[in-house]
């Protein structure tokens, strides 16, 4: 009869704890690898949807936290932009769930700003370029939740129709008819100050 020494766990304790160990390293790594490099465009969008930058440090914290628990179930490295977009935008809607409001005041300066096409004024039109800018910036906060969200997935992170389609969970038809028609309130919103096709 085999009696244990005190403190002795055997090599099946052993070889399991070290499996678990390899695991949770091979899980970090390849978060490390294919999630972490998206981290900008995580809080460029959580930003967009709370408005807030404390609300979007939070969600994307929460998104990240989420991320390399779940990242085994990203099946394709070349999916985890739009695999950790989709978490960042659910914990932005559960974020601020009960709180959503639209602003009208323009957004602090740490706010990521939409930049408009061939954005090389010259320096006597630098103040100019600034003022368009915040009006750009203040038209996109002022659009509905999900016409905004698509205009940012689309303009500002720069993903495929149906990227956007899987990130929002709505068909693609749909993707299209909100880009459509935010780009067509952004056109009508800022119709003083920007011709048609100045702003992407």
């Amino acid at each position: 009869m085999m009696v244990a020494r005190p403190g002795y766990r055997g090599r099946r304790a052993d070889a399991g704890e070290t499996t678990v160990e390899s695991a949770r390293s091979s899980r970090s790594l390849r978060f490390e690898r294919v999630v972490l490099p998206h981290l900008d465009a995580a809080y460029t969008l959580a930003r967009y949807l709370t408005r807030d930058a404390a609300d979007a440090d939070d969600a994307v914290q929460e998104a990240v936290l989420r991320a390399i628990r779940y990242v085994d179930t990203l099946h394709r490295d070349a999916d985890a932009r739009s695999w950790l977009l989709t978490i960042v935008r659910r914990e932005c809607y559960e974020l601020t769930g009960g709180r959503r409001r639209m602003m009208t005041e323009l957004p602090p300066d740490d706010s990521p700003t939409l930049r408009l096409v061939d954005p090389s004024p010259s320096p006597e039109h630098e103040t100019d370029r600034r003022l368009i800018q915040a009006r750009v910036t203040a038209a996109v906060d002022r659009l509905p939740e999900q016409l905004r969200e698509t205009l940012i997935l689309r303009e500002i992170q720069q993903c495929s129709y149906e990227e956007i389609a899987a990130i929002t969970e709505a068909p693609l038809g749909t993707v299209m008819s909100r880009l459509a028609r935010a780009r067509a309130r952004l056109a009508d919103a800022l119709r003083d100050v920007v011709g048609p096709g100045d702003v992407s």
